[in-house]
């Protein structure tokens, strides 16, 4: 079943970075995270930062920027 969140913008761009960088889709992604959290007791927020230059897809940032 697909359910639809709304989530801020900063936020969304945040998952959309590290995303990206382990090659998820959005649902694998909040199952590593969750599954982490419970594992090691990290936080989802706890990821923000966490990627360098390189790994953000510029074209996607502008993409939202020219959105908001």
């Amino acid at each position: 079943m697909v359910k639809v969140i709304t989530i801020m913008d900063d936020i969304y761009s945040d998952l959309y970075k590290i995303k990206k960088s382990k090659g998820m889709s959005f649902s694998e992604l909040f199952r590593y995270l969750l599954k982490e959290r419970k594992e090691t007791g990290r936080s989802i927020i706890s990821h923000a930062g966490s990627l360098s230059d390189d790994d953000i897809d510029r074209r996607a940032v502008s993409k939202t920027a020219k959105v908001i």
